[in-house]
Parts: C-alpha cells; sequence; structure tokens
C-alpha cells in the first residue's frame, strides 16, 4: 500500500454503501444494481496480493515503535485525539465496516471515546448490540494502553450491562487505570448516554514481557 490517503476514502465510501444497505428502504431493482456493481468491483480485485494487517501497522512509526518492543509514551494533551489503531473495526479510518469511535486523552491515565452506533450494529431493535459494546470497551481500554506507551493483550474482559445503549445518538465510553501489578494492567470503564450508565467494565491486561515493566 502506497497511498493511505487513497484507502481512507475508499474505507469511508464503503462505510457509506454499508449504512446503506443496513437502514435504506430499496427498491428491489435498486438492490439488485447495488450487488450486480460490489460483484462486479469484487471479481476486478479480488485476485490482489494479500495484505497483512502487521505489515501495514509497521508503517506508522509510532505503532513500529511498541511493536518493536519500546517504551512510547504518546506526546499528547488532554483533549488531544489518539490514533491507537487505523485498521480496527472500532474506529479504523482505513476499515471499510469501523464503527467510527474517536478516542482522546482525559489524562496520564484515563482515556474518554465518543461515537454514535449506526443501526448497522443492532442486537435488540433500537440497541446497540451487546458484543458491539464489547468490542468497543476492549478497544478503549487498549487505547488507554497504547497512549501510556504499553503494548498489552487482553487476559479478560468482564462486561456489566446496566441498560440499552441506544442508537444513533451520542455515546462516550471512559477507560481508566485500576491498579498496576508487573505486567498485570487492571483497567476499569464505563459506557454512557448523557448522564445514564448503560454498561461498566473491568479487565486485565498483559504486557509484552520484553517492555521494561519499572516504567509504569
Amino acid at each position: 500500500m502506497t497511498n493511505w490517503d487513497a484507502l481512507a476514502t475508499a474505507a469511508a465510501a464503503s462505510r457509506r454503501l454499508n449504512r446503506c444497505l443496513a437502514e435504506t428502504r430499496l427498491r428491489d431493482e435498486e438492490t439488485n444494481e447495488i450487488a450486480t456493481a460490489l460483484d462486479q468491483l469484487a471479481d476486478k480485485f479480488a485476485a490482489g496480493s494479500q495484505r497483512d494487517k502487521l505489515d501495514d501497522m509497521l508503517t506508522r512509526p509510532h505503532l513500529a515503535a511498541i511493536y518493536n518492543g519500546k517504551h512510547t509514551p504518546l506526546d499528547l494533551s488532554p483533549g488531544d485525539e489518539i490514533e491507537f489503531d487505523p485498521f480496527s473495526i472500532a474506529g479504523g479510518i482505513f476499515h471499510p465496516s469501523s464503527i467510527g469511535l474517536k478516542f482522546f486523552k482525559e489524562s496520564n491515565e484515563s482515556v474518554l471515546a465518543v461515537t454514535s452506533v449506526h443501526p448497522m450494529f443492532a442486537g435488540p431493535p433500537e440497541r446497540v448490540h451487546g458484543g458491539i459494546q464489547a468490542l468497543i470497551v476492549d478497544e478503549v481500554m487498549g487505547a488507554l494502553n497504547r497512549m501510556r506507551g504499553r503494548q498489552a493483550f487482553t487476559a479478560y474482559l468482564n462486561v456489566n450491562y446496566r441498560g440499552p445503549a441506544p442508537l444513533n445518538v451520542d455515546l462516550s465510553f471512559r477507560a481508566w487505570v485500576d491498579k498496576i501489578d508487573g505486567r498485570k494492567v487492571f483497567l476499569k470503564a464505563t459506557g454512557q448516554e448523557s448522564n445514564n450508565t448503560f454498561m461498566d467494565a473491568d479487565g486485565l491486561f498483559i504486557a509484552r514481557e520484553d517492555q521494561n515493566s519499572d516504567a509504569n
């Protein structure tokens, strides 16, 4: 891949079409037109060489540094946006089905993320799928680890659903450090709509063994 801007543009166009298919009432001939056009494009491009996500991520300098085991906290001020994983389904600008999550530094120990979830990610009618909520909160915790300069992998994630998470409204997710024990990073998180908490979570992440555990 030589032009990430081109991929971002194509991914954004794909997301627009995905959302149209998920929520727009179309005539049968219109749906068939979409299917024909997509099949033709797939036939044209499916023979291309396979991309590898790790190779893609290593083209981003700050991601390459952390994948090489370096402790690299992001140099951000509170309120600055965090690029966590631009290829992920939660907030990646290069993902054709991205939910659209945006991450922001709240403090050195916490991250705030915001999004409005499209109906294509519904579970019950008018509610965000519970699995999507778990995916989001895992990504928010991951963004917190990344902001702090750590690459850490999810050992467990416990999600408590307190109420419905509505679609098509502004939702906020907050993650913060609970405690650190060597390579074990314990995090907590909440999901809110206005002042209503619809979920909370706690997770354990295991930091890479080759990253210096003395620098928390």
